[in-house]
């Protein structure tokens, strides 16, 4: 590995030499990041005062797996509550001078975690990453130990509420001066034909004093090393953006048949000595809404899709490559593209896989139905939700579109007399303004079941959305009619259809009335696209799940078992690729 390290530093530094950089080498090579996963003790407990907890004898606890969710062990399947971790960990000797950080995927849903017994924080949310600096706290020679509370006890929509650390834990180790992300955007203008690329750097200094830095950056086959200098007070995070275009006849563009991806690698520099590198994928590509139509890559496009439910009987939602692999590829194959997959922010090998294979993503905070306390104006918590996943999936080409929430209504009164209060409204006019400050380059959108109720223009952000995602279990062509005739001029994204659980494997189909709908949806000009609820069945204990406990509403079951349902939705989705080819 230190080979690796040396080798690669040296090719930097001898191409930042180019450039009239001093070249003088790091004083020293490190792992920058140590993983926590694995083994850790563990105690499910809504009895223990969180304080006790801090002076248990850890080694009389249960263990358990980090990254999972406690649900899927047997003896902790129905528990709600509080769980409670722990793990001893030892610094590098090399580390040394280091700033440290502890890095969490994602606790769901409320996590706080201490440090050698003192507390760090709290965070909410359950799908999004999270860190703290420990550099002060944390012990450089001794064993440290780091307990996390999770709490699964909130639980939102039909989906279980796995509990626990379900994405990974790690430690990471910086120079006083790191670059916190790099963002890129692309964008292609087929009528200058350029491309547009921006590069928006976030920049932070630990230490002391005054920083002079030099960001050198370089995409292969598009732009050979450049760099851009600029100083960093103590303790200053500042942002700072490179512009540059380039001949749209120069680079291939992103497309769900032909994914090409580019990978822009930055180097972070004082006096020549590298602070820190980033290297992210992304595409070149433009999805955007002309007219009532999807547009990809400046041609016309209308989506199949299902959505999938983050769900598995043997790990919950903590889900393996080989897991993700398989299902994204069965989707593919049935002739999907395009889906809201699920109602919270998505693990990042789904992203990565789609990113690699072709796959358009909208992602969504959880954010969802009559009840839920989040659905105010101007809410911090749901904004930092929003932000924390911008920022973290920002350089995806497969993310095309950021979804504010789903299926909010009042929840009084009769299904036909459904309409956003007042608050509801509040929260998706306020956040659709807030997508449109974090995100210039990605379309917006929430998505409605009241817009073919007592939705009117007025009592919807209609104005603010750039197409409208509808759900629809009822008659979806009739449904359709009427949300368009109220709310014209926008594609209409049919984000969930269904009638009722399709029922169990292998026998379990969909009724001629859906087909039928499915059929007659294609039809209509400004429906851009229909998602299926939902691939696969998942456990839930929501009013009207069946004995076995999991939800039948997929197409196969919670184990992958294949329905009936599947090759019905495959026969339907080849039919109309074979219609679009032959239109004139």
């Amino acid at each position: 590995m230190k080979k690796v390290f040396l080798l690669f530093s040296m090719s930097v530094l001898l191409m930042i030499s180019c450039k009239n950089v001093n070249t003088s080498t790091t004083e020293n090579s490190y792992k920058k990041k140590i993983s926590l996963n694995g083994s850790w003790q563990f105690l499910a407990s809504n009895e223990v005062a969180e304080t006790n907890v801090l002076t248990q004898d850890y080694k009389q606890w249960d263990t358990l797996k980090v990254p999972g969710n406690w649900d899927t062990r047997k003896r902790y399947a129905e528990y709600v509550g509080k769980g409670y971790y722990q793990k001893n960990f030892k610094l590098p000797t090399n580390w040394q001078g280091k700033q440290v950080r502890l890095k969490f995927g994602a606790v769901y849903q409320t996590a706080k975690v201490w440090l050698n017994g003192e507390f760090l924080g709290t965070h909410v949310g359950g799908y999004l990453p999270f860190e703290f600096n420990i550099t002060q706290k944390v012990k450089k020679k001794e064993v440290n130990s780091v307990v996390v509370m999770a709490d699964n006890t909130i639980k939102r929509g039909a989906w279980w509420a796995w509990g626990g650390i379900s994405r990974e834990v790690f430690l990471e180790a910086n120079e006083s001066v790191r670059m916190v992300y790099q963002h890129i955007a692309s964008v292609p203008n087929f009528k200058t034909k350029e491309v547009a690329f921006s590069i928006k750097y976030k920049i932070e200094n630990n230490g002391s004093s005054l920083a002079k830095v030099a960001i050198a950056f370089r995409i292969k086959d598009v732009v050979k090393l450049e760099n851009k200098e600029l100083s960093i007070k103590a303790g200053e995070v500042k942002e700072t953006v490179i512009h540059f275009t380039k001949k749209l006849s120069d680079v291939k563009l992103w497309h769900f048949d032909h994914p090409n991806l580019y990978q822009l690698t930055s180097e972070l520099l004082i006096k020549g000595k590298l602070q820190d590198v980033a290297t992210d994928n992304f595409g070149v590509r433009k999805f955007e809404v002309i007219g009532e139509q999807f547009y990809l890559n400046n041609q016309p496009v209308r989506m199949n899709g299902v959505n999938r439910v983050h769900n598995h009987p043997d790990y919950g939602n903590t889900e393996p490559d080989h897991l993700i692999t398989q299902d994204l590829l069965d989707i593919k194959s049935l002739g999907c593209n395009f889906s809201r997959l699920m109602h919270a922010p998505l693990s990042k090998n789904i992203l990565d896989f789609c990113d690699k294979n072709g796959f358009l993503l909208v992602e969504e905070i959880p954010v969802w139905g009559d009840q839920d306390p989040n659905s105010i104006p101007n809410n911090p918590l749901t904004k930092q939700w929003m932000k924390t996943m911008i920022e973290r999936d920002f350089n995806h080409p497969s993310v095309v579109a950021w979804s504010v929430g789903n299926e909010l209504r009042n929840p009084e009164g009769a299904w036909s007399t459904k309409a956003l209060t007042a608050d509801q409204y509040g929260y998706v006019d306020s956040m659709l303004d807030y997508v449109a400050e974090l995100d210039t380059t990605r379309l917006k959108t929430y998505v409605t079941i009241t817009s073919y109720r007592k939705g009117e223009i007025g009592t919807e952000p209609y104005e603010k959305v750039d197409f409208i995602s509808m759900n629809s279990y009822g008659n979806a062509p009739v449904l359709a009619e009427k949300t368009h005739k109220k709310f014209p001029g926008k594609p209409i994204f049919i984000s969930e259809i269904g009638i009722g659980q399709i029922g169990p494997a292998p026998e379990g189909g969909l009724s001629d009335r859906l087909v039928g709908y499915l059929k007659e949806l294609k039809k209509y000009p400004y429906v851009t696209g229909v998602s299926l609820w939902s691939y696969n069945d998942y456990r839930s204990n929501y009013k009207g799940t069946p004995e076995s406990g999991f939800r039948e509403w997929g197409i196969v079951s919670e184990t992958r078992e294949k329905k009936k349902a599947y090759q019905q939705l495959k026969d339907v989705y080849e039919d109309w690729e074979v219609k679009e080819k032959i239109k004139p």
